[in-house]
C-alpha cells in the first residue's frame, strides 16, 4: 500500500483530493502540465458523483454517512477515524472512457471492484473493517480519460 501524506481538500497539491471530512489524500501531486492538460477531470468527477447521487457534501443526519469524494489516479483517501469491526457499505462510480479498479482496505479486510467507465453504473459492496482505518484507492491504465467518485456509509 502506498504511503499516505496529509492533504487538504481542494489544495493545489491535491487537485482531486477527497471532498469528505476525516480524509486525506495520498496521491502524488499533479505537475502543472498535467493540471493544464486535464481540464475535463472536474467534469468527469462531477458526472461520477451524479451517478452516486453525491453532487455536494453529504449530511451526517441519519443516513449513516462517513465519507465521500473523488480520487486521483493512482490515488488513495484514508480515514483513520473508523473503528475496527465497523460494517460499511462502499459505493463507487466512474465516468469517461476506460476502466477503474477501486479497492477498499482496512487491515486484512479488502474488497476490489473494477468498473467500465463508459457504462453508467455504480457498484456497491459491504466491508467490515479489520483495523481502525479505511483506505479507498483507485487505479486505471487511462487516468486522463476517467473521473471517479465514492461514498462510504454505515451498513444497514
Amino acid at each position: 500500500m502506498a504511503a499516505v501524506a496529509p492533504g487538504c481538500s481542494g489544495s493545489a497539491e491535491t487537485p482531486r483530493a477527497s471532498s469528505s471530512k476525516k480524509t486525506s489524500a495520498g496521491a502524488p501531486a499533479a505537475s502543472p502540465a498535467q493540471r493544464v492538460s486535464r481540464p475535463g477531470h472536474e467534469r468527469l468527477d462531477n458526472k461520477a458523483r451524479r451517478l452516486l447521487g453525491t453532487t455536494g457534501r453529504l449530511s451526517t443526519d441519519g443516513d449513516g454517512f462517513i465519507a465521500s469524494g473523488t480520487l486521483a489516479i493512482p490515488g488513495e483517501n484514508l480515514d483513520e477515524t473508523i473503528e475496527s469491526g465497523t460494517a460499511l457499505r462502499v459505493e463507487v462510480a466512474c465516468a469517461g472512457e476506460g476502466t477503474v479498479t477501486f479497492t477498499a482496505v482496512s487491515g486484512t479486510a479488502k474488497a476490489v471492484r473494477r468498473l467500465d467507465c463508459a457504462q453508467p453504473v455504480t457498484k456497491g459492496f459491504r466491508l467490515t473493517t479489520a483495523a481502525p482505518r479505511l483506505a479507498v484507492l483507485a487505479d486505471s491504465a487511462t487516468p486522463e480519460t476517467v473521473g471517479t467518485a465514492y461514498v462510504v456509509r454505515h451498513a444497514d
